[in-house]
């Protein structure tokens, strides 16, 4: 290994604590921000120009809030064709009959869990959300479960 990379080393630890620095201290940044005034941090210890961190941040990020915008993207339009084709009303309704009010947190558990299994958190959380309204709603109705996280 050549000094150089010793260096790219060094700053890459350097930049990692910073990083945990950044979120975990007083200040709390958001991890976004976080990990932006990080990359400029590694940028810019690292001997590029402000053009090239620039460009570099931008094609990083693009590809990944690219890839990522558009899975929650379709699972929020997923979520939605459940809400307004009465799917959602469906489910709901079965999972009440079937499961006591006891058992519920855990058959919401089951749902999320099968829902979730091929997808990102945040398509699994999109597109339960019309599920999890449509229970509140009907338990909301019936007047049972008052004061509970759903209602």
């Amino acid at each position: 290994m050549t000094t150089q990379d010793y260096q790219l080393l060094i700053i890459t630890v350097i930049s990692i604590l910073f990083l945990i620095f950044l979120i975990t201290s007083k200040l709390k940044f958001h991890p976004l921000l976080a990990l932006l005034l990080t990359a400029i941090f590694v940028g810019f210890t690292s001997g590029l120009d402000i053009d090239k961190i620039v460009e570099s941040i931008e094609t990083g990020a693009g590809s990944t809030l690219g890839e990522t915008g558009v899975t929650i993207a379709l699972g929020a339009m997923l979520g939605k064709i459940l809400s307004d084709s009465g799917a959602s009303d469906k489910i709901a309704s079965s999972i009440l009959q079937n499961a006591s009010y006891k058992k519920l947190p855990w058959m919401m558990a089951l749902a999320a869990f099968i829902i979730g299994i091929p997808m990102f958190f945040e398509v699994g959380l999109i597109m339960l959300l019309p599920l999890i309204f449509t229970i509140a709603k009907k338990l909301e109705d019936e007047h049972k479960m008052k004061g509970s996280a759903y209602v």
